[in-house]
């Protein structure tokens, strides 16, 4: 566990998200589109200046654990990964 130092503190914001899709559909099965949304995901994040701990994809859901500063909004971390992937698919 890393503890990031600000200006005048530390903080540590972790957040564990799950993404489900529609209907529970089966659409992360195949290792493709999984790899796919991965490496979206991670390209995304990094932009935005959002550290992914880990990431996992079941048949019909992802596991995002992620890292941010105080400042990141988690609204606004979750609009942005979702409308991309959205876009994506």
């Amino acid at each position: 566990m890393n503890w990031n130092n600000g200006s005048y503190n530390k903080y540590l914001l972790q957040y564990h998200l799950i993404f489900v899709c529609k209907y529970r559909k089966k659409l992360l099965r195949h290792n493709q589109i999984s790899n796919d949304i991965k490496q979206y995901s991670y390209d995304i994040c990094n932009k935005h200046k959002v550290n992914i701990k880990y990431m996992e994809t079941d048949k019909e859901h992802i596991h995002y654990m992620i890292e941010t500063k105080p400042s990141i909004n988690l609204s606004a971390v979750v609009r942005f990964v979702v409308n991309v992937e959205i876009k994506r698919n």
